[in-house]
């Protein structure tokens, strides 16, 4: 370990001193802070900035004058005679290991030197509250378990998502949850993410919350959670066998990256709400049947580029899902080709709500 001091009182100066002595290190100028970089003996493997100030100054300092070549490294912030010593940011070191240091700095100052300005355990909610809240289908048991124990506990996760997602105490909730959110056009930079996640075993476990269908991992680190908020439209266009029906729904959503585990409704005109297909197809994804009447589903105004193709001025499918949908995006439209079930998908509008 070595540490990088700066202060400018003398009391901070005698501390810091003192603090050297038992933990190598070095003082370190304003002028350092704009560099391009701080040179670390190449016997230290582990380097860390500490900044012997009054906690304002040393907020103040984090935010505006480090450089960005200096921002991997963990800071530290010690009042000036040394009675209170707290991490202000990790950079690129394990919370664990900075904490440690904080532990070893604390012990050179002595037993009335506390290391906390306060726990983040339990001022948010953990994802239990949103999986139940939006029906999320779970991708690992244990793992949510002991991310939510970690939440509870104040510890920080990383969220990933591609729809839109809102903190109910954004001040308090930014404090633990990290949001991370692609737009629904950025698919391969969301799948991207979330490779380098699975393939990076030395970072914490992230949570994914998406509809999309997400690649396979061979050994799955990250949660992915999937809530119930795809409505699909159904019109059958022949007579058709109802567990066909229900396979050409499910190749059709995963071949377009929609993951079926997403599906809450099945939205149809009255005169299908009682066929068997439809309560079969239903049935089969765990969802709900919502039924339109003739002229609600001829009244839908659906935000497409206009054509003269007949059977895309007259899309019942389309207009059921964004009916039942509240006016979503649309996700799929008219799939299952010549197969006699024709089907459209669209996501809810709205934000999810991650904490209560």
């Amino acid at each position: 370990m070595y540490l990088l001091c700066y202060g400018r009182s003398g009391k901070a100066r005698l501390t810091g001193d003192r603090l050297m002595e038992k933990i190598p290190g070095r003082w370190i100028s304003s002028t350092d802070f704009y560099s391009s970089g701080i040179e670390i003996p190449e016997s230290k493997t582990d380097g860390a900035i500490v900044l012997l100030l009054p906690l304002e100054a040393a907020c103040g300092i984090l935010t505006s004058a480090i450089s960005g070549r200096m921002s991997d490294l963990p800071v530290i912030c010690c009042s000036p005679e040394g009675s209170f010593a707290s991490v202000l940011r990790y950079g690129n070191m394990r919370p664990a290991r900075a904490n440690e240091l904080v532990k070893q700095i604390a012990s050179v100052f002595g037993p009335s030197c506390f290391t906390s300005f306060g726990s983040r355990a339990g001022i948010v909610t953990s994802l239990t509250y949103c999986i139940a809240r939006y029906s999320m289908s779970v991708s690992d048991t244990k793992l949510a378990n002991d991310i939510n124990d970690h939440i509870i506990s104040g510890g920080r996760v990383n969220i990933y998502t591609d729809i839109p997602l809102s903190l109910a105490e954004p001040v308090l909730d930014s404090m633990v949850y990290k949001i991370n959110a692609f737009p629904s056009e950025a698919r391969s930079q969301f799948m991207k993410a979330f490779i380098e996640c699975e393939s990076d075993s030395s970072s914490e476990p992230s949570v994914f919350i998406t509809c999309s269908k997400m690649p396979e991992a061979e050994n799955a680190r990250n949660l992915i959670l999937t809530p119930s908020l795809v409505c699909v439209g159904v019109e059958l266009k022949a007579k058709v066998d109802p567990q066909y029906a229900v396979d050409i729904v499910t190749t059709s959503l995963t071949n377009h990256g929609i993951d079926p585990k997403a599906v809450s409704t099945i939205a149809v005109s009255q005169s299908a709400r009682d066929s068997e297909v439809i309560k079969y197809i239903a049935s089969s994804f765990g969802a709900s049947v919502t039924a339109f009447s003739t002229k609600q589903i001829s009244e839908v105004k659906l935000p497409l580029e206009p054509s003269f193709a007949p059977e895309k001025i007259s899309d019942g499918a389309t207009a059921a899902a964004y009916l039942a949908g509240t006016s979503g995006k649309i996700l799929l439209r008219r799939g299952g080709g010549s197969s006699g079930v024709c089907f459209s998908a669209v996501r809810t509008n709205g934000h999810l709500m991650l904490t209560e």
